[in-house]
């Protein structure tokens, strides 16, 4: 017994050095991370304003733009190789012209606390992410160690039916889809649209069971009449010239009884 809880309290103590390593690790990556965007910041909390839908029309506004970039992409139709470098140019002149318009535009005297602190925030948020991202690589690197065949078979489901998807849908499409996806997932979790869809959802279940079961109950009332009014007595008439007979048709223990009158 005692060796057992002496177990658990190591355990115990070796989980909380754990998550405090871990919390002091993210704090660090936090700074870093002020510290590095620091030229962006001023760019960063109206993207961060759009993708988390502060304004009702903030989703109408990443949709627009998303398909407008694939619609331009979509006419111009590029060589795969021509798309990819246009794309890593147009990062590398963003990353080199881009801060010295903002050096120009913004200046330091115009940064509050207010925005200070959204940015934390957001490298808090970065940082997690990133976290998250290191954690998940951990696991499958420890599955492929430990497990290998659960990682070889988990591998080979996934790629193929991503090679799958890419074969059937057309990969512009596709990747139009998965940008938009990735865009909106802030703002889904911003205003906490999945539970409500979920909630929604269980609500409506439970209404539709509520409004079938009374059907039930309506069909069952309407049979027991019926049955009833087998049991109902008879009286029975004759002529004038005829004694009259009153018949009482009953089913109590299981007998017929007949009284004549």
């Amino acid at each position: 017994m005692s060796s057992r809880t002496s177990d658990s309290s190591v355990t115990s103590t070796f989980t909380m050095k754990k998550s405090s390593l871990q919390s002091d690790d993210l704090r660090d990556r936090t700074e870093e991370l002020k510290q590095s965007l620091v030229i962006w910041r001023n760019i960063l909390l109206p993207l961060n304003k759009l993708l988390e839908w502060e304004n009702k029309y903030d989703p109408f506004i990443i949709f627009g733009i998303i398909t407008f970039i694939f619609i331009f992409i979509l006419q111009a139709n590029p060589p795969v190789l021509t798309l990819v470098s246009c794309v890593i140019l147009a990062f590398v002149l963003i990353d080199l012209l881009v801060p010295i318009g903002i050096r120009m535009l913004f200046k330091n005297e115009h940064w509050t606390s207010v925005k200070d602190a959204k940015y934390t925030r957001l490298c808090e948020r970065i940082a997690n992410f990133e976290q998250h991202i290191k954690q998940l690589c951990e696991s499958a690197l420890k599955m492929r160690k430990e497990r290998p065949l659960m990682y070889l078979m988990l591998g080979a489901i996934l790629l193929s039916f991503i090679a799958f998807c890419g074969q059937r849908v057309d990969n512009l499409l596709l990747s139009y889809l998965t940008t938009l996806l990735i865009c909106l997932i802030p703002g889904i979790r911003n205003r906490q649209l999945i539970p409500f869809i979920r909630q929604q959802i269980v609500d409506f279940w439970n209404n539709k069971k509520s409004t079938t079961s009374p059907i039930q109950n309506v069909s069952i009332l309407n049979i027991t009449p019926s049955i009833s009014s087998v049991k109902a007595s008879t009286v029975v008439r004759s002529s004038s010239n005829q004694p009259t007979y009153t018949l009482y048709s009953t089913t109590s223990h299981g007998n017929n009884k007949t009284k004549a009158q």
